[in-house]
């Protein structure tokens, strides 16, 4: 059944028609134009009227760490390694019911603030996977690994590192052909993973042919301790060990030499901007002007709550725009459109689902509707500027993925959204209650 969509416009990469019109059907776009202009509708088609709303195509968080919305609220004034080591020390409390709740409450509210797709490195096992099918979001799923016989989360799992390559393997077996779902690699970092284990990992992604999630010179901090330990910057390390020639979504790449950024888009490594984490944690401004001017696969991430604290990728945008100007003393450093064109098409292409992240005729039918009746849409005559500079989250009314309604009219279709706030708050007294027992 053919889906029509009317509204006062829709905004795509490149791309804005007023009085909109959008057609879809079996989860693909198949007409997109002016009102009145794509001929007569289809028989039994479903029409939605939209006015006072435009279409936007769904939005792609780079990186994230979804079921940390448990921790939101943690060490909020600390430093990159002390916030670590407070943020690790609540995760060896975690039951595979708290991550659930952790990951269907990030799924809540990136869905409400216009999120269809994003890619997560954290504990992943089939049902958690399912859980993201069955709410109808786009994942890259990567299962964290730090050593081959180091167990990350022992309330969640038994698996070492060791065990969790081939689990990683089986995870996209199983989950092979379904397109809402890929998996990744997830060696955290390279300050983290032991240098055997990391090429390790390289090897079964080259072999396999998926794709490693990993961050990469976040902090100051991080770069002292590889120069302190190998002599090398992590981004030259993860060079050496071959880590390029494996598929890569680097995240963050805060301080990535300007010859790292050349040997990582060279090699077609796709790069998360998280810039809102970044400032939070006093890591530092990545370059993302010249991840830009290089043509680099590119992505923003919000990162983790715990270092951000919301997911709402809108935010991102406007700080991505605005942080650049500033430091470069330039308003041109960083357009609307080209922020607006990596939270949607270049940011989907980035972690792999090049299908979507654009209105066009062929593409997913990865939608999101806003709202511009309130009074910070008066007035709008800029849409692609509205949209970056003055929309936010709260401006999403209506969200679908792969054509399926997934919020409608402010209201979840997909999740229970009572039951697992309260699940929710269950999970976060629990955790902090059993690490301060501990303690």
């Amino acid at each position: 059944m053919t889906t029509v969509l009317y509204a006062d416009a829709l905004v795509t990469a490149g791309k804005t028609v007023l009085d909109a019109e959008l057609r879809f059907a079996n989860g693909r776009i198949t007409a997109v134009g002016a009102k009145g202009s794509l001929g007569a509708l289809p028989a039994g088609a479903k029409v939605r009227d939209l006015r006072g709303r435009i279409l936007i195509p769904g939005l792609t968080n780079g990186h994230t760490h979804s079921a940390m919305t448990l921790l939101r609220g943690v060490s909020d004034d600390h430093g990159f390694m002390p916030w670590l080591a407070e943020v690790q020390a609540l995760e060896q409390h975690l039951t595979e019911e708290d991550v659930l709740a952790g990951l269907q409450l990030a799924m809540l509210e990136m869905i409400a603030s216009g999120t269809t797709a994003f890619a997560d490195m954290y504990v992943w096992n089939s049902r958690l996977i399912q859980a993201v099918s069955e709410a109808g979001m786009r994942v890259v799923a990567a299962p964290a690994t730090v050593a081959p016989d180091v167990v990350m989360f022992p309330g969640v799992t038994a698996r070492d590192g060791a065990a969790e390559l081939a689990h990683t393997a089986q995870l996209a077996e199983e989950f092979h052909g379904d397109p809402l779902i890929k998996i990744a690699f997830g060696p955290h970092a390279p300050y983290s993973v032991p240098r055997e284990f990391f090429v390790e990992t390289i090897a079964h992604a080259k072999e396999s042919g998926l794709p490693i999630h990993t961050h990469i010179s976040e902090s100051p901090a991080e770069v002292a301790q590889m120069l302190d330990r190998v002599g090398k910057t992590p981004g030259d390390y993860l060079r050496d060990l071959g880590l390029l020639d494996a598929k890569v979504l680097a995240a963050h790449c805060v301080h990535l030499t300007a010859g790292e950024i050349g040997d990582y888009v060279a090699a077609g490594a796709a790069l998360s901007h998280n810039p809102v984490s970044n400032l939070k944690l006093g890591n530092g401004v990545a370059d993302f002007p010249e991840w830009l001017a290089s043509g680099a696969q590119v992505s923003l991430g919000t990162d983790s709550v715990a270092s951000n604290n919301n997911l709402d990728l809108f935010e991102e945008m406007k700080l991505a725009a605005m942080l650049h100007r500033g430091v470069r003393h330039d308003a041109a450093a960083v357009t609307a459109e080209s922020v607006f064109e990596v939270a949607t098409k270049r940011g989907a292409k980035a972690i792999g689902f090049a299908g979507s992240g654009e209105l066009a005729v062929g593409k997913c039918a990865d939608i999101v509707a806003l709202n511009v009746t309130g009074v910070n849409a008066i007035p709008h005559d800029n849409l692609v500027s509205h949209i970056v500079f003055a929309a936010g989250g709260h401006d999403v009314t209506d969200v679908w993925v792969n054509g399926r309604a997934l919020y409608k009219d402010g209201e979840h279709l997909t999740l229970d959204a009572q039951n697992i706030k309260q699940r929710a708050r269950v999970s976060a007294a629990r955790i902090r209650a059993a690490a301060a027992e501990k303690a």
